[in-house]
């Protein structure tokens, strides 16, 4: 019966493309993470605060992913850009890079298409309790119930795992891309001579 040949790994990328790949799927992953965790972490925690302390918290959330974001997108696509110039148009890593790289900036437009009218309506929001108590739990008293700022903050959350989706896709893509890569080879297939054998 004759045995599967031990498998060992073999990576021969040059040292640019490894700390690109390493660079440009980290970064890719901490978008997909940061924007995760926002809905499925802070969000639910902030809910408990009354409208006007909601609101200013979103506000803050907002600012520190918006000041972080489009930097991060930069930066995982044109590195994803730049892998899959390296790659024959026809592999299956180029294919991958080249959805990665279109896929982590897709977040834009889909936040300027499905997600900026709420945050405009959170901004107003904001504006209009810069004077109020922020413990204030009855300010919304007469807002209905769709336009109140937990039923907005509630909505942005549930767009924004539309945002994580994206991006934990095109990291996948990405480290898909990266482990095709890899050389697989069986210790069969190496040549190991004795001394006899290498004086032939």
């Amino acid at each position: 019966m004759s045995q599967q040949p031990s498998l060992f790994y073999h990576e021969t990328a040059p040292v640019a493309v490894r700390i690109a790949t390493a660079v440009g799927i980290t970064m890719a992953g901490f978008i997909a993470g940061q924007t995760a965790s926002a809905s499925y972490l802070a969000i639910p925690a902030l809910m408990e605060a009354p409208a006007p302390l909601l609101a200013r918290q979103w506000k803050k959330l907002y600012d520190i992913g918006f000041s972080i974001g489009p930097a991060a997108y930069l930066i995982s696509s044109s590195t994803f850009g730049w892998l899959a110039s390296r790659e024959p148009t026809s592999s299956s890593a180029f294919k991958l890079y080249v959805t990665a790289a279109i896929l982590i900036p897709s977040s834009i437009p889909y936040t300027i298409l499905l997600i900026q009218p709420t945050n405009d309506k959170l901004e107003q929001k904001v504006k209009s309790f810069a004077n109020t108590s922020l413990t204030d739990a009855a300010v919304e008293a007469g807002v209905s119930k769709e336009e109140t700022t937990h039923a907005l903050v509630d909505k942005w959350a549930t767009l924004n795992i539309g945002r994580a989706v994206i991006s934990v896709t095109g990291t996948l893509c990405a480290a898909y891309a990266a482990l095709s890569k890899i050389d697989v080879r069986g210790f069969s297939s190496v040549g190991l001579g004795s001394g006899a054998n290498r004086l032939g």
